[in-house]
């Protein structure tokens, strides 16, 4: 009797566990959706490292500091941090405000494997949309991009756009801005779509990501300006400089004008004597 009941208690404990153990991949699940954007659970490398099996490759202690704070740990000199941080383009992972216990639960998540969440059939069915949009490579679509990109269309939820501080050169032209990186290879620097996709929808840049946090790009917003910069990438096979030709126009202009009223003021100072004032004024008073 007290076997079986010794039996019926373990048995009862390994349930608690592997009950709890899946709500809690269930919670991550919901807690990971953000890092799906930059990283992968088997599907390789993207913007970030592919996360599977990263729990028995990392300490848990290293992997809750590196999820909160990136920055910080890379800051500190950690080694492997640091590591990271340049095998991936010295693209900065943003700072999570999450406690250890989501970390956690994000952790449960990758080692449960991708699946497990429920599917939202509209998701889905615009997830399907976006993914034969890239496939289809459409004029249209690039078109769409650009004029999203250089502020010719205005984005849905009124964001700002790119060209205020980025610039893409395009059919031999880059008049864009300066204040941020030149985006004309961005599609073979950030590894694809998969890269541009997640800087635009969880930008991990302090400016960025004030900017677009109350106005955020769409889906096919977002999949537009991906194929817009693939079809810059392609047009440019080095990196090309930023053409400020207008910036230059402008400056030897006003730097021109400057020169002459220099000139011309050192010129009448120079052709009159220093009594003429005097002398005019004398004669003015004396008739």
């Amino acid at each position: 009797m007290k076997q079986k009941l010794k039996i019926i208690a373990l048995a009862s404990l390994m349930l608690t566990e592997i009950i709890g153990h899946r709500a809690l991949a269930q919670d991550g699940a919901a807690l990971y959706k953000p890092c799906a954007a930059c990283h992968t659970i088997g599907g390789g490398n993207t913007v970030g490292p592919d996360l599977k099996g990263i729990t028995k490759r990392r300490t848990n202690d290293w992997l809750v500091q590196f999820i909160q704070s990136s920055g910080k740990l890379i800051k500190s000199g950690d080694p492997e941090a640091v590591a990271v941080f340049k095998q991936f383009n010295n693209i900065p992972m943003p700072d999570n405000a999450l406690t250890v216990d989501q970390v956690n639960q994000i952790l449960a998540h990758i080692d449960g494997g991708a699946g497990g969440a429920a599917i939202d059939p509209r998701q889905a069915a615009l997830q399907h949309k976006v993914d034969s949009m890239l496939k289809a490579n459409s004029p249209l679509d690039i078109l769409a991009g650009k004029e999203l990109f250089n502020g010719e269309r205005r984005f849905e939820n009124g964001g700002a756009s790119c060209i205020s501080c980025h610039n893409a050169t395009y059919n031999n032209s880059g008049k864009g801005g300066i204040l941020a990186k030149d985006l004309t290879k961005a599609y073979s620097r950030l590894g694809g779509f998969a890269g541009i996709k997640g800087i635009i929808a969880f930008p991990p840049f302090p400016s960025m990501l004030v900017t677009y946090k109350n106005h955020p790009v769409t889906e096919i917003e977002n999949a537009q300006i991906q194929l817009f910069l693939k079809n810059a990438d392609e047009q440019n096979p080095a990196q090309p400089l930023v053409e400020k030709t207008w910036f230059l126009h402008a400056a030897m202009v006003v730097g021109l004008v400057i020169l002459l009223a220099i000139t011309g003021l050192w010129f009448r100072r120079k052709r009159l004597s220093v009594n003429h004032v005097l002398l005019k004024r004398q004669e003015k008073y004396s008739k």
